[in-house]
């Protein structure tokens, strides 16, 4: 009985440290991509090297994942649906971006929750 639930317990720690090594991987990723991508246009990291372009920047990501209303869905919903055209003309460019590249941008930018 004893090895049983020593067994369990060293396979859910592996689990769990395997979850860990997944997650990290994605917030790297995300944070690549938000260096290429969204920096142009928001303070997208803070290591950001170049001040984002547009006058006045869009709102910094620490800013955006501070609002009580943002969530893993809130900000993939965004990502996959507010952008730029005729009806918008205010809105965020369409950075085109892949599913699972959003997956890594919303890691990323939920890493940066305090």
């Amino acid at each position: 009985m004893r090895a049983a639930s020593a067994l369990l317990l060293v396979l859910a720690t592996t689990a769990s440290a395997q979850d860990d090594d997944q997650d990290k991987a994605l917030v790297s990723k995300g944070h690549r991509l938000a260096t290429a991508i969204c920096s142009a246009c928001h303070v997208a990291t803070p290591d950001q090297r170049d001040k984002p372009i547009l006058k006045p920047p869009a709102p910094s990501f620490e800013s955006i994942v501070q609002r009580k209303n943002v969530t893993s869905d809130s900000l993939r919903n965004f990502l996959k649906t507010t952008h730029r055209g005729l009806d918008r003309p205010k809105g965020m460019p369409d950075p085109s971006l892949m599913d699972y590249q959003i997956t890594e941008v919303i890691a990323y930018i939920l890493s940066l929750r305090k």
